[in-house]
This record gives C-alpha cells, structure tokens and sequence, in this order.
C-alpha cells in the first residue's frame, strides 16, 4: 500500500466517515491505537488541525470539521457522482492566470492544482479543458482555499494557436500512465475485496483504510479529462468497484464502532490532510 497513514489523516477520516457528526476525543484515541498511535500524538494533531482551521471543537471535548474542512472533504468524496461531474467537451479551455508569482511559487501551484487536472500551459497561466459541470466560480473557489491564493484571474478562453493546443493535448497529461495506475488499483481492490471480510477484525479495519485510500486518492487525481485526450473506463470501472468497497469497509468498522455511525468506510484524506 502506497498511502501512509498519519495520525491527522485518521483524525479527518473518521469525522468525515461519520457525515460529520460530532466525534469525541477518545474515540479518536482508541482508534488511534489500533494504528499504533499514542493518545498524546493524536491529542496533539487534533490541536495542530484546530489551529489549522480544518476542525473546531466545544467544551464536551467534541470534534468536527469546520466549514473549511466540509469544502476539502466534499471535493475528495466527489467521485461518487461519477460522470455527472463531466460535460461534453467544445474546445473551451478553463484558465487561470497567477499574478505575481515566481519560480517557487510556480511550483507550489503545479502540486495544489494538480488535484484538479490543471497544468501549466504557459508560464503561470494553469490550464485544462472546460469539461466540468461546475460552475468556474465553483473551481475557483476551491483552488484558491487549498492553494491558499490572494491574486489570480480565472476565466474560459479558445482561439489558441493549432499547434499549441495538439501540444497540450499530447504533453501535459500522462494519459497511459493514468489509465495504467487506475488498472493496478482496481486489480488490489478486487483481490483485497475477496479476502478483507475473512481476516481479523482489526488487521481488517487497517486494510480496508488504506486499500480505499489508494483508490479514493486514484480517482481524486484523475484530472477528468474529455474523450478527446483519454479515454474514461478505468475510471468508472474503479469507481464502480470501490462503491461496493466502501460498503463492505462500512460493515467492517461499524464492527468495531458501532457508536460513530459510519456513513462510509473511513480513508485517508490526502488532500485534506495536506
């Protein structure tokens, strides 16, 4: 598994896994433990979150994700709605143009973007094809809170020159290693589907946590590309197949915490986490 499990990505997991209901500290800790954490090192990343901005707490010793959070959270768990993220394709691209940025804050943007398959077409203007159903004040948005930005423009543009647009096309996305990383995730997941409910409780729990991150953390990164620049099954082959894994991660921990009310199975929000 690819994934490293961090105490803060548990912390933001489970409060996620659990619609955001309130969670309590010590149901934090025990899960902690099973991970091989201390309950002062997941005390300590709680408050590292807090003052963070990513969770808020009240005087019961109470835990959620702030709004900030909901906003990560919700992009990460976008994969559920498949398709329908996407549109067809009319040659649009969607831009967005960084102001006063220089060479290392350039490549800061390269991995805050990337999330969201934008690349940088030309020098500080990041680019990808107008194929998404949100709305660009949507997208905007949410670049700018996880890449923390204070100058940018973003609009939609064509009109650019034949040659540079084949360019882009065929340079800025590694369509074939994409499309080959979705096929071994979706290969793990299968085999880890069939023996996951036969294992021990425990070893069950963990396995479940970081198969589905590695195909959770696989599909955020795909950059939803049009038919026209890569083909989609893999993408909606894996999505398929990790719904029904979820469901069975569900059943697994909700074993063993009944009392959080799990919505979904728990996995690791990289993005979030960050």
């Amino acid at each position: 598994m690819e994934h490293q499990i961090t105490p803060r990505s548990l912390i933001l997991s489970m409060l996620q896994a659990s619609n955001n209901r309130a969670m309590h500290v010590k149901t934090l800790v025990s899960i902690g433990n099973i991970f091989g954490y201390t309950g002062n090192t997941l005390r300590v990343n709680i408050t590292r979150l807090i003052r963070k901005g990513t969770i808020e707490s009240d005087e019961r010793g109470l835990y959620q994700l702030s709004r900030k959070g909901i906003q990560i959270s919700r992009y990460i768990d976008s994969w559920r709605d498949g398709e329908k993220r996407l549109k067809r394709w009319n040659g649009r691209w969607l831009c967005f143009y960084l102001t006063g940025k220089t060479e290392v804050g350039s490549k800061k943007a390269g991995k805050d973007f990337g999330f969201s398959g934008f690349r940088e077409g030309l020098p500080n203007l990041w680019i990808r094809p107008d194929n998404l159903t949100a709305q660009p004040q949507q997208v905007e948005k949410l670049l700018i809170r996880i890449a923390r930005l204070e100058q940018g423009e973003m609009f939609i543009a064509n009109g650019f020159k034949e040659k540079l647009v084949r360019q882009w096309q065929e340079t800025l996305w590694p369509v074939d290693t994409i499309i080959q990383t979705q096929t071994r995730c979706l290969e793990k997941l299968e085999k880890s589907s069939s023996r996951v409910s036969k294992m021990p409780l425990e070893n069950a729990l963990v396995e479940s946590f970081l198969m589905g991150s590695e195909a959770i953390n696989t599909l955020t990164n795909d950059p939803l590309l049009p038919r026209e620049i890569m083909d989609g099954t893999g993408r909606k082959n894996l999505a398929r197949a990790m719904l029904a894994y979820d469901e069975l991660g569900k059943q697994i921990w909700s074993k063993r915490f009944e009392e959080v009310r799990l919505v979904k199975s728990p996995t690791h929000l990289k993005l979030a986490a960050g």
